[in-house]
């Protein structure tokens, strides 16, 4: 066990491991704990999430029971000190802290457990106030709709850049626009982002179908010089992106990033969107033979939670960490992450003008609310 996880059997301060170790060991495995789970923005892994004892540190008894396949989630951070505003990352399922300090996750439903006729079942209500309920039913909305608006908001640079230094202080605060298809509208913009933040929703365009001719040349798998790759042997990720610090935790290094211009093709393909994408971009290499070709600069350099993405998704997969090379399925994972994230920033200037008409006709409380 030591060498799987040594953690696991080293005792800390609230962690009597031989303790728990025993206590587990006759107990037995618990199969429906082991739940999909989302470690770092877009790297969605498993994990056992033991509901008994301190496996896992803290076991968050409150937050577990709620995540269920019906329900939807927003990470923030009441505080963002020394940084730009980057939250607002969207989930399904069981997800860790981003960053320094502790993330919460905001949830548009809650379950809890009613008493009917002496017989235990479990009710789903949406986690909003009575003045959001009333907003919604003025206007004849669903709690999905303000919650997709939200995303929307969240994800605008606009939005971001005019309230930037009330988001360093406190929670985030969104308008709310007085007018249905207003609501509507910036709604159907979320769930564009939501789609392009869950990499396990395929989306027609960017990761499936026919690809968009701007979003095709970005990120695609090469070869040093001539010849095929091949996954038995060129798939190992060993151009020095992670390492083991101390106590075993990941730490970022430094990897292998060729910055150039576009090519004369690359180029012909997003001239129209250059400057939402950058106006450089890189060779992000995996070993000295294979590499991902043409990541924009804006891509490339694009945080969610305080990482800069693609860059933390390869740490903790170099080949001295991960033990493996990677599969032809997580090389391409890149690509895919790649696009999503040139889709979100094409759509910038539609979040700005959606951010735009709200803030200009914003919903008016009544005396009292």
């Amino acid at each position: 066990m030591g060498s799987i996880c040594l953690g696991a059997v080293q005792r800390a301060a609230q962690f009597d491991a031989k303790a728990i170790r025993e206590y587990l060991l006759k107990r037995g495995l618990l199969p429906e704990y082991i739940v999909r789970y989302c470690y770092r923005p877009f790297d969605f892994r498993w994990i056992y999430w033991e509901p008994e004892t301190n496996l896992l540190g803290r076991k968050s008894p409150d937050y577990f029971p709620q995540v269920f396949d019906e329900n939807l989630w927003i990470e923030a951070r009441e505080k963002q000190p020394k940084e730009n505003f980057d939250r607002g990352y969207f989930v399904r399922v069981l997800a860790d802290n981003f960053g320094n300090d502790f993330s919460s996750y905001t949830p548009l439903y809650l379950k809890k457990e009613v008493s009917l006729f002496n017989q235990n079942t479990e009710e789903i209500h949406s986690n909003l106030s009575d003045l959001a309920q009333s907003y919604l039913e003025h206007f004849e909305a669903s709690e999905q709709d303000i919650f997709y608006h939200t995303l929307a908001i969240l994800h605008d640079p606009l939005y971001r850049h005019e309230n930037s230094g009330a988001l360093r202080q406190d929670w985030a605060r969104i308008p709310l626009p007085d007018r249905r298809e207003t609501l509507i509208a910036s709604a159907n913009l979320g769930r564009q982002i939501a789609a392009l933040l869950d990499p396990e929703t395929p989306v027609p365009g960017v990761t499936s179908g026919k690809l968009r001719p701007e979003l095709k040349p970005i990120a695609v798998v090469s070869r040093v010089g001539t010849g095929n790759l091949d996954p038995n042997t060129d798939f190992a990720l060993t151009a020095n992106w992670g390492y083991a610090g101390q106590n075993g935790v990941t730490m970022p290094a430094k990897g292998k990033v060729s910055d150039r211009p576009y090519t004369a093709e690359e180029q012909t393909a997003i001239a129209e969107v250059v400057e939402q994408l950058g106006t450089t971009t890189h060779d992000i290499y995996l070993n000295d033979i294979a590499y991902w070709k043409n990541i924009p600069n804006r891509v490339w350099d694009y945080t969610i939670g305080g990482y800069q993405v693609i860059k933390k998704w390869l740490s903790y997969r170099e080949q001295e960490l991960l033990g493996r090379s990677l599969k032809p399925e997580e090389v391409m994972e890149v690509t895919s992450m790649a696009r999503r994230i040139a889709a979100i920033l094409l759509l910038e200037p539609e979040l700005d003008a959606n951010y735009r008409v709200v803030k200009q006709s914003t919903y008016q409380w009544t005396k009292g609310t």
